[in-house]
């Protein structure tokens, strides 16, 4: 899924309206019926809506989807937000729809206004402002909002929350509405994935508004939504006469002593990936652990007993994975220069090889072509150094990836995957991946894939999928609190059963 810009979902909507029969009433109408019906299942019949309604077209929304729900039973209450004495003409319409029905709590707020306060206890639903905010919120609608966001109610975004800014970065410090769910239409927008505007987004719900789909096809945006249905389409299947020679030999070179750990979860990982042979390179004091903990793979042990050293290997591995567990030690450096030298094919490097890299960046102009990083932010800070602000950040990584012909997964709570041409963000994953172990999963996850012969963005675009996607299957069932990168590996059999599935259905 493309994620546009403001000005392109307003191209898509003007484009829709003049090409389709359907008029600006009717599409608002559309997008409003739809958002009721996932507002019916985020509250329960019987608590009272306040809506807060400005005065554009968001606002419009607002009043639609305050109709709706009186209709339907719901207890609603609206109060209008008047920043502007000119109401959009369709949030006109829907505020005469509204004042024909004498029994609607309607109520009016405006800079003159002396009492701000409202009455919401069960539900507060935001349509103050859109998509097109690009300015500082009047006083008086800051002052709503900050009560708004004081109430212990469920707090509903239509569109986007009324503060935050989408063709622009938000000001720090600026009053954004608290939202735990945020209804937006058509598409996800970029900055919601930021981190700072994390609290104000909450769970993102996409609702289709129908925009015509051929001209948001021709529209350019570098920055993709990693859903089910991409995720779905990048998925193989095996075929019948196959053996495991043809699914790639991984080789995993990491661990020391106390931390096979890691290894073993990538190994693991690896594994139920479907890499059909995976090798560790380890310590000799490894080579128990592996061999008991994981019977399927194969072990190789360096000359050191504690840390790892290269050796000579008398196989030829389709592709390598270095990094956890390694650390960073001359012994370690002298491992990643040596695998980086005796490989063609793309490696993933996590964990303690980035740092290295980090520090003898020298080595990464000999890396393989389209090789995997795979850094958390601290170790993100450290190979491409501090930037000043989320798109700075996003700058900063392109030109790497550019410089490098590399890929880059940057690991947060919404992991963006990179390569010279997009942007990748992937919509699965909880906070209960926060976890030892997890990101040294996910390495095994993506290689295991590589090794199977998905393209590097590929592997790692669907891999970063199936590791949230497994964890957001163990939540359904456990409390997100007991989640271990163990348990995202156990359920890695359910995350790729519900990619088949949905695309077969």
């Amino acid at each position: 899924m493309k994620i546009l810009t403001p000005n392109q979902l307003q191209q898509a909507d003007k484009f829709t309206i003049e090409n389709e029969s359907i008029n600006s009433w009717d599409l608002m109408e559309r997008a409003s019926l739809r958002a009721v019906d996932i507002i019916k299942t985020i509250i329960n019949f019987g608590e009272k809506v306040s809506i807060l309604a400005g005065s554009g077209n968001n606002g419009g929304d607002g009043l639609s989807i305050a109709y709706h729900l009186k209709q339907l039973g719901y207890e609603v209450q609206v109060y209008l937000i008047q920043y502007t004495n000119n109401l959009s003409s369709d949030c006109q319409k829907n505020l005469e729809r509204l004042q024909k029905d004498k029994s609607f709590e309607l109520k009016y707020f405006n800079k003159q206004s002396k009492f701000l306060d409202f009455n919401a206890q069960d539900v507060i639903v935001d349509a103050i402002f859109g998509i097109g905010l690009n300015r500082s919120l009047p006083d008086f609608v800051k002052k709503i909002i900050l009560i708004a966001n004081q109430k212990r109610a469920k707090k509903i975004a239509i569109d986007v929350p009324s503060g935050l800014f989408l063709s622009k970065l938000t000001p720090e410090n600026a009053v954004v509405f608290q939202a735990q769910y945020t209804l937006t239409f058509q598409c996800p927008k970029l900055n919601f994935f930021f981190p700072d505007y994390g609290n104000c987004v909450g769970k993102i719900l996409i609702i289709d508004i129908g925009l015509d789909k051929s001209f948001i096809s021709n529209l350019e945006s570098r920055t993709k939504y990693v859903d089910n249905h991409i995720a779905s389409h990048l998925l193989k299947t095996r075929q019948r006469f196959s053996h495991k020679g043809n699914y790639g030999h991984l080789l995993i070179i990491g661990g020391q002593y106390g931390m096979m750990g890691s290894v073993c979860l990538t190994t693991k990982g690896a594994l139920k990936a479907g890499a059909g042979k995976v090798s560790v390179l380890s310590p000799k004091c490894g080579v128990d652990i592996i061999q008991k903990y994981i019977p399927e793979a194969m072990v190789v042990a360096s000359e050191n007993q504690k840390y790892i050293s290269p050796i000579q290997l008398n196989f030829q591995p389709s592709h390598c994975c270095i990094g956890m567990g390694i650390g960073q030690s001359d012994k370690a450096l002298e491992t990643l220069k040596f695998i980086i030298k005796e490989t063609n094919s793309p490696i993933l490097i996590d964990a303690d090889a980035i740092n290295i890299l980090s520090k003898h960046q020298e080595l990464l102009q000999d890396l393989p072509s389209k090789s995997i990083l795979t850094p958390h932010q601290g170790e993100l800070k450290r190979l491409i150094g501090e930037w000043k602000n989320e798109n700075d950040k996003l700058d900063k990584i392109t030109q790497f990836v550019k410089t490098y012909d590399v890929i880059l997964v940057s690991k947060d709570a919404y992991t963006f995957i990179f390569d010279a041409k997009n942007i990748y963000i992937n919509s699965t994953g909880n906070a209960g991946m926060a976890t030892a172990g997890s990101g040294d999963t996910l390495s095994g996850i993506i290689s295991g894939l590589l090794a199977q012969g998905y393209s590097s963005v590929d592997a790692s675009i669907l891999g970063v999928y199936l590791h949230g996607k497994a964890a957001d299957l163990y939540v359904e069932k456990y409390d997100m609190q007991t989640l271990t990168a163990s348990d995202i590996i156990d359920y890695l059999k359910h995350a790729f059963g519900s990619l088949k599935s949905s695309f077969l259905s």
